[in-house]
């Protein structure tokens, strides 16, 4: 195990109003759930017509070239998958088995299935740490999450493209999940695909609030997509879900709008969690304000909340420390949730 590396895998995952239910013997419908990074607003799905429920579906190219105009990148340059859940938990094994830079904090799928492929994992704090990894040779490919959840640190594209080109050098690979970074488009590197030893992982889960949707988009050379697609089975994405990923990924208004209401409310959101709970260090992104302290604290205030119907999302314990995860709340609910929060933490002093 490489130093510092936890001994298990936190494949534990926000959302999961029905085991919160369970854990506080509280009704679902009682809950305020933050614990996820999904928009709180939803692109506004119209009423389907009824052939888009009749038909099989096949690729019709409409999703596709919706997605490449979104993403600016090359048509040949991407996969739609069922959610970028489904592309990371298999592209690890389609790559030369080696040593893999991975954020020690992160979306713990993707250690999963870099392990479960025979891949070395070597740990890096932040993005100065994996700059040394790869400009040192110690790693052949490296991941990055890009914001990262759950600690929000972002790469600056500039930099991700160094790191791209080294690993190329070598016949290395970068994988990027951009899973949180519809609202700050310039750090993407989807523009650059396909580019050899480049992969990039995209959701239309988060931004547009569509996480029941079960869509994303594998980004990658043609030939590693090939590979991908060909063990999949035919009809995985429904055509509802292509249909209103093609429309929803087209409205460019729709999404202007979204990213200004995210940006405002995020921004807003940090300051009220900083107010609220000065124990923790806070750090913020457009879609989920996260928050480092002391292990013991972050757990009983994550109980204190859960005894409230406020779910959050608890992480692993790091050397003494925990992240609480805060999603966004709706304006119109944002005052019960920080007075529900005022009160456990004065329970938790």
């Amino acid at each position: 195990m490489t130093p510092g590396m936890s001994p298990g895998i936190d494949l534990e995952h926000g959302g999961n109003l029905p085991a919160a239910s369970r854990r506080f013997n509280i009704p679902i419908d009682q809950w305020m759930d933050l614990s996820t990074g999904i928009s709180p607003w939803s692109w506004p799905v119209p009423a389907l017509p009824q052939h888009v429920w009749q038909t099989l579906p096949y690729a019709d190219e409409q999703l596709e070239t919706a997605a490449a105009d979104y993403y600016a990148c090359d048509r040949a340059a991407l996969l739609a998958v069922p959610g970028s859940q489904y592309a990371l938990q298999y592209t690890p094994a389609l790559l030369r088995t080696g040593t893999v830079a991975m954020p020690r904090r992160g979306y713990a799928e993707h250690r999963a299935a870099w392990q479960r492929a025979g891949h070395h994992i070597v740990e890096y704090a932040d993005g100065e740490a994996l700059r040394h990894l790869v400009e040192t040779g110690a790693v052949d490919h490296a991941l990055v999450i890009n914001p990262n959840n759950p600690t929000g640190e972002v790469v600056a594209a500039q930099r991700l493209h160094l790191l791209h080109e080294r690993l190329r050098e070598r016949d290395g690979w970068l994988v990027v999940d951009e899973a949180f970074a519809d609202v700050t488009p310039g750090i993407s590197l989807a523009s650059r695909c396909p580019a050899h030893g480049l992969i990039v992982y995209r959701s239309a889960g988060k931004f547009f609030g569509l996480a029941g949707l079960r869509l994303g988009f594998m980004l990658a050379p043609r030939s590693l997509l090939e590979q991908l697609h060909a063990a999949m089975p035919p009809w995985l994405l429904s055509h509802p879900a292509r249909w209103i990923g093609a429309v929803a990924l087209s409205d460019e208004a729709w999404q202007a709008q979204q990213r200004a209401s995210l940006t405002r409310d995020a921004e807003q959101w940090l300051r009220d969690l900083r107010a609220a709970v000065p124990a923790l260090a806070f750090t913020g992104t457009s879609l989920f304000v996260s928050g480092v302290g002391d292990a013991a604290y972050c757990e009983a205030l994550y109980q204190s909340l859960g005894r409230r119907a406020v779910l959050v999302r608890l992480f692993e314990s790091i050397e003494g420390q925990r992240i609480l995860r805060f999603g966004l709340p709706l304006p119109e609910t944002r005052g019960l949730v920080l007075h529900l929060l005022r009160e456990a933490v004065e329970e938790c002093r």
